[in-house]
């Protein structure tokens, strides 16, 4: 979970975490939940469904294998949660099967807001646990632009969770 900071340096911070994880040969995307959140939500449905049953194309298709990165994932709607809180479960229990279907193998989420104290009353308490396994704090007003940027993503700080789940 990134949190803080402006959209392009949570970006920046997952694709970096993607590049030094294992899947680093698989794609990355960058999805902005508040902009494209019925893509999303069909993407859901379609990795949800029983092998076989899709009716239409994976309009994220192209994910499989890599890792998607979700930015304002704040403003997902309620029913997008659940399908995401499912989504992130079948990945943690069934990380082997990410390469057999046309889901992401990873997940990360990037918030704008500090989600950690309103998870359960407008953000999914379970969801927010799946994705919280490890934190990122960027500064709250650090725009990732000119030559002090890089500074300012050295600046994040990086918090394990007491659910961290193992490296995968």
């Amino acid at each position: 979970m990134v949190l803080g900071g402006t959209s392009a340096a949570r970006t920046a911070i997952a694709r970096a975490f993607h590049r030094a994880s294992p899947l680093s040969r698989g794609p990355f995307l960058s999805l902005d939940c508040a902009r494209d959140e019925p893509v999303l939500w069909r993407a859901l449905q379609q990795w949800l469904m029983p092998a076989g049953a899709h009716a239409e194309a994976d309009p994220l298709g192209a994910i499989r294998g890599g890792m998607l990165f979700l930015d304002h994932v704040e403003s997902l709607a309620p029913r997008s949660q659940r399908l995401l809180l499912m989504l992130s479960r079948r990945l943690q229990d069934e990380p082997g099967m990410a390469t057999a279907w046309p889901a992401p193998a990873r997940l990360a989420a990037g918030s704008a807001e500090d989600l950690s104290g309103t998870a359960g009353r407008w953000f999914s308490r379970d969801l927010f646990d799946c994705l919280d396994k490890i934190r990122v704090e960027l500064p709250w007003e650090s725009p990732l632009r000119g030559p002090a940027a890089s500074a300012r993503v050295r600046s994040a700080v990086i918090i394990p969770t007491s659910r961290q789940a193992p490296d995968r």
